[in-house]
């Protein structure tokens, strides 16, 4: 390859990344920053729309982050009411945190210094003005997780009020995971 032709090349280069980035620019970002999803009942994904991608409208890749302090149902785990009936409590906790993640105040707080084994982040999150694990342990959707957690209060008076789940029959959702069946 001649000198000329390097240089050629290294212009054309030059134009190619100019012309992007006029594309870029002439483009508008995106009007929210994020955009929350539910994954399950104690899993948000994130997906930040002032990602590049979202500048030619393809979507940006989701962060999953974790309620801070509970553990809820999985989606697919059934519970028993009082009578033994069954009821899809992974289902009914996946519905309930979409409800809250659409209350028009939803937001959270991320604590970036602290990741499970599954690189989620922990986030603290507040709907309609409540705390959001709070709102799930109360209602019997979700358990108080970790030694240290706040919920462990909330939780003994839903248990006391046979409030949700704690009405009939269940298996934890960490024990779920681990093959447990009830």
């Amino acid at each position: 390859m001649t000198r000329r032709q390097w240089r050629r090349g290294t212009w054309a280069a030059v134009a190619l990344l100019v012309a992007a980035a006029a594309v870029m620019l002439a483009i508008p970002p995106p009007v929210r920053a994020e955009r929350y999803g539910v994954y399950d009942g104690d899993t948000l994904e994130v997906a930040d729309n002032t990602c590049l991608l979202a500048h030619f409208h393809l979507p940006c890749s989701a962060q999953r982050l974790r309620l801070y302090g509970v553990d809820a149902f999985e989606q697919a785990q059934t519970c028993r009411d009082a009578d033994g009936k069954p009821w899809e409590c992974g289902s009914v906790a996946t519905r309930r945190l979409q409800e809250l993640v659409d209350a028009p105040d939803f937001r959270c707080q991320v604590d970036k210094e602290f990741v499970d084994r599954h690189a989620r982040e922990f986030a603290a999150c507040i709907a309609n003005n409540m705390d959001v694990g709070a709102t799930l342990v109360s209602e019997g959707l979700a358990f108080a997780y970790g030694r240290r957690t706040r919920y462990i209060a909330i939780e003994a008076q839903a248990k006391a009020e046979h409030r949700g789940a704690w009405a009939g029959h269940f298996v934890r959702p960490q024990y779920f995971r681990s093959g447990a069946r009830g």
